[in-house]
């Protein structure tokens, strides 16, 4: 690609900020070049990655956005988002064929130097066990946060509480967990390319059927405009959990997400088309297994107004 003028370079940042801002993705500009944190969330990514014994993927799934562009009153914003991704690989199964995951992520109050959201997730795994299309797990996410705006970046506190569940199959197993922690996330423009890393640790305070003992989770985002209505967009995701050893007899847990693809800015949501990698802590119900697969899907984001 060859260099780009310095009005048109404005004008496609301009351009970008008023559609990410409608998406929740506003853009700050925190510095010209990527800091340090960045790096290092980016290490800590792909070390989370790296197979355990029995490794898997992020608990929780979805989180609040952060960093949204303040404004004064109540019910300040609403997202709304769904995701439809298709399972392969050897370990995806009979009863991992889909993942369909939906979020609201609503505003509660912003006071300018505090903002208080609820976060609600739902995911459904599809699989083909007992019929062509078997609904056959399912979870809850719920998140109570509030967020503070720094000179650079965003800090964060929150409740945030998990429940999964069998569905058409017998079971009186109830697994669930209660967490409390903090956050920190920021953004950086550098070469064209906006960059967003974010860190959360939380410890569990009530937990039914798991040995989490709490949990580290980093994301680190790359939006790369091609121009106002088509952007590459990458994101890699680490956890690290650790466990109860006395409960299953397993050490500390580290799983997380690759995926890449481009993003198609609509008039009022814009749609992701990505492939990835994924390994996933726990994943089938009540069992401590291990779940690696390779992903392709769609993801459609959308916020009000």
């Amino acid at each position: 690609m060859g260099p780009v003028s310095a009005s048109r370079l404005a004008a496609t940042i301009i351009t970008l900020r008023r559609r990410r801002a409608r998406d929740h993705c506003a853009i700050r500009v925190l510095s010209n070049v990527p800091s340090r944190s960045h790096s290092f969330l980016v290490w800590f990514c792909l070390w989370a990655l790296v197979p355990s014994p029995t490794s898997g993927q992020p608990l929780g799934g979805p989180r609040p956005a952060a960093l949204v562009a303040s404004e004064f009153g109540l019910l300040t914003g609403l997202r709304t988002g769904l995701d439809i991704r298709s399972l392969g690989g050897a370990a995806a199964d009979q009863a991992f064929d889909w993942d369909v995951d939906m979020i609201i992520d609503l505003d509660l109050v912003d006071l300018g130097f505090v903002r208080s959201n609820l976060f609600i997730g739902y995911e459904q795994m599809v699989g083909g066990q007992k019929r062509n299309i078997d609904p056959n797990q399912n979870s809850y996410a719920i998140d109570g946060s509030l967020f503070f705006p720094l000179p650079r970046g965003e800090v964060g506190a929150f409740f945030h509480h998990i429940s999964r569940h069998l569905v058409d199959r017998a079971t009186e197993e109830s697994i669930s967990w209660n967490m409390v922690g903090g956050s920190y996330t920021e953004r950086a423009i550098a070469a064209q390319v906006e960059l967003e890393a974010g860190i959360r640790g939380m410890f569990t305070v009530e937990r039914a059927g798991v040995d989490y003992r709490g949990q580290v989770e980093a994301h680190v985002s790359a939006i790369r405009p091609l121009n106002d209505r088509v952007a590459v967009v990458g994101r890699a995701e680490g956890v690290v959990v650790p466990v109860d050893r006395l409960m299953f007899g397993r050490t500390t847990q580290r799983g997380g997400r690759l995926e890449g693809g481009l993003r198609f800015y609509g008039n009022i949501a814009s749609v992701d088309a990505f492939v990835g990698w994924e390994q996933r802590i726990d994943a089938s119900f009540g069992k401590v297994d291990t779940l690696r697969w390779v992903t392709t899907g769609l993801r459609v984001v959308a916020a009000v107004p």
